[in-house]
């Protein structure tokens, strides 16, 4: 019997390590709002949700918050399907009470939405230091926009727990109560002391609130006066369960609103996108549209498709049904 030869191929059937391209390396853009404040953003090189990209839904978001700050300042703002987070960081800069910024729960992300929260908090500290000098005045402003805003990786749909929880961090009262910045959110009053004292007084009676829902946040005390939906509608399959986390999250207040604004990039499918606010109406809210803007170019160069549809940019609000409010049940 003759012996068995065998082969040894070692790595033949390896992959070699450049195989496969390396993902692009992260990039900044610069968002320039109406008052001239530039506000620096980092974005992923990739990302397969498209995190990647300054959508147009975002910007107009943005505009649309500082042309009346009152839709944001004082209010407690969260932001689905974030990429950058530049609506939550002009939401914070306007005066916002608490603004959690959430995209997918990969690391990255998350990483990339927390170093523009930190780079925001410095930007305005400078800009604060540059009209009032003191040390004292710059480590409050930097305080005050890492206190504000939070950045959270969440799935749409998923259990609203740790997004209203994050609701126990937000100072007391509102920002408007505080004094007003040039160009910027009004700030609260007292020292740094002061202020981490009252923040400590806010865990506490949040918690106290918890445990008086059963250890549960159910409270419609605790849930979001504004929701911010940029861009997102593009995921088809994913329409219900967006309505089902502001179902979940938004307060049930005549004041409270999503705010859900997009651009049809793929204009074929431009019913398909429009398709989100009937799950909307069809899960008991209200929706409006209360804004447009068409653009001089669309965002991506080459693209198939009607040029004025990719040009164009909506917005709508979503709101409860008044009989729901009056009820004041919380789904």
């Amino acid at each position: 019997m003759e012996e068995e030869v065998v082969y040894n191929t070692g790595s033949l059937m390896d992959e070699p390590e450049d195989y496969y391209p390396p993902s692009p390396p992260p990039y900044e853009q610069v968002f320039t709002m109406q008052s001239g404040r530039h506000i620096t953003l980092q974005l992923v090189g990739h990302s397969p949700t498209e995190a990647h990209h300054l959508w147009n839904g975002a910007k107009f978001i943005a505009d649309y918050f500082e042309q009346d700050p009152s839709r944001v300042r004082g209010r407690c703002v969260l932001e689905l399907g974030a990429g950058a987070g530049l609506p939550s960081l002009v939401a914070g800069i306007l005066g916002a009470r608490k603004v959690v910024m959430t995209d997918f729960p990969d690391a990255d992300l998350v990483t990339t939405m927390q170093k523009n929260i930190d780079r925001c908090s410095r930007s305005s500290a400078s800009e604060i230091v540059e009209q009032q000098p003191g040390k004292e005045e710059e480590e409050e402003e930097a305080g005050r926009i890492a206190q504000v805003i939070d950045a959270v990786g969440f799935v749409w749909g998923a259990d609203p727990e740790p997004l209203l929880a994050r609701l126990a961090s937000a100072p007391a009262g509102t920002a408007a109560a505080g004094t007003s910045l040039p160009n910027g959110p009004a700030r609260q009053k007292g020292t740094g002391e002061e202020q981490r004292n009252n923040l400590t007084s806010n865990l506490a009676a949040n918690g106290r609130t918890r445990q008086q829902h059963g250890g549960s946040i159910s409270s419609n005390d605790d849930r979001f006066d504004v929701l911010v939906l940029a861009d997102l509608l593009f995921r088809h399959s994913e329409h219900g369960a967006l309505v089902k986390t502001i179902k979940e999250t938004m307060r049930k207040s005549r004041d409270s609103v999503a705010y859900v604004f997009f651009t049809s990039y793929r204009p074929w499918k431009q019913h398909l996108d429009m398709a989100f606010f009937d799950v909307a109406r069809n899960a008991g809210l209200q929706v409006e549209q209360v804004a447009e803007r068409k653009l001089e170019k669309p965002l991506f160069d080459g693209d198939p498709g009607d040029l004025d549809v990719q040009k164009t940019v909506k917005g709508f609000e979503v709101r409860w049904e008044l009989q729901d409010v009056d009820a004041g049940a919380v789904s």
